[in-house]
């Protein structure tokens, strides 16, 4: 991962890092599926749970848009989150994030005993849909930094107010975020297990920091761990204009989403720092088998 000096460096030049997607390696071996079928899907998206990720052998994708592989194939190169919001995801065609395509993917017989261990799967995931993405939909990128208004997430006064994850304890199925981590709706809120901290800050990023101001949250916190977080959503009161007599404190976006952390023993706080996003130079749809 690029260092923080050189990042600050390269703001500095207003240079961008250029990252054209063919033959990314692992261990200095070239990486690509053995076998990939990719089709739009023209159904309506059904109930349950979103069904993509890494499986057993592969990686699986049902009637899901694109942006979701690129989420998984490129991952910031800066501190602080561990995932590209689709809002840092620039010059995307309108189809990415509107068709939705199925994908299966096998990796060789080759590469199935390391692929099954989890220190080197992700690193092997990376490279195999960024192989698969340059070959299907012949999708070139390249990253850009600068430095803009970011929300940093911290440890408030007294700690944090959950628990590590235990490896040993079992959780419900749910939703395995790309960025790691595993969500379960909970009535108002959701839970996260086994999720670090940058995860953490990439979810809020998702849920209100981008969506709701625009701004990158990162974390800033020292907390190295796993962990199971119970993220409650607090309710944003009436919508604009509607004749209460008074906002309440969560209509503002800045407070809602401070109360979903500050009850876990964390804060946000306003500052300056190195945002990455990856510029989308062409892409085209994929081509199918």
């Amino acid at each position: 991962m690029t260092g923080r000096l050189l990042v600050v460096g390269l703001l500095s030049c207003g240079m961008a890092m250029a990252q054209a997607a063919p033959a990314p390696a692992v261990a200095g071996k070239p990486m690509a599926f053995d076998v990939v079928s990719i089709r739009q899907n023209m159904a309506d998206q059904g109930p349950g749970l979103p069904q993509f990720g890494p499986t057993q052998d592969g990686y699986r994708m049902i009637n899901m848009q694109l942006f979701l592989p690129i989420l998984t194939a490129y991952i910031p190169q800066t501190q602080g989150t561990a995932s590209f919001t689709p809002d840092q995801l620039i010059g995307l065609p309108d189809w990415v994030m509107r068709d939705r395509f199925d994908i299966e993917a096998k990796v060789s017989g080759e590469d199935l005993e390391e692929w099954q261990k989890p220190a080197s799967q992700s690193a092997m995931l990376q490279a195999m849909l960024q192989s698969l993405l340059a070959d299907r939909c012949k999708l070139v990128v390249h990253r850009e930094v600068k430095e803009v208004a970011v929300y940093s997430l911290v440890v408030a006064k007294g700690g944090p107010k959950f628990k590590e994850t235990n490896p040993d304890e079992a959780h419900p199925d749910g939703i395995t975020l790309p960025w790691g981590g595993v969500l379960v709706p909970a009535g108002r809120g959701m839970h996260l297990y086994g999720a670090t901290m940058k995860s953490f800050a990439t979810l809020l990023s998702q849920v209100g920091g981008g969506p709701l101001m625009h701004r990158t949250i990162q974390d800033n916190t020292g907390l190295t761990a796993k962990y199971d977080i119970l993220l409650q959503v607090p309710d944003m009161g009436p919508p604009p204009g509607a004749q209460t007599g008074g906002a309440g404190a969560a209509s503002d976006p800045f407070d809602m989403l401070h109360s979903m952390v500050e009850g876990l023993g964390l804060k946000l706080e306003s500052t300056k720092a190195p945002v990455e996003t990856l510029v989308i130079d062409h892409m085209e749809k994929p081509s199918e088998n």
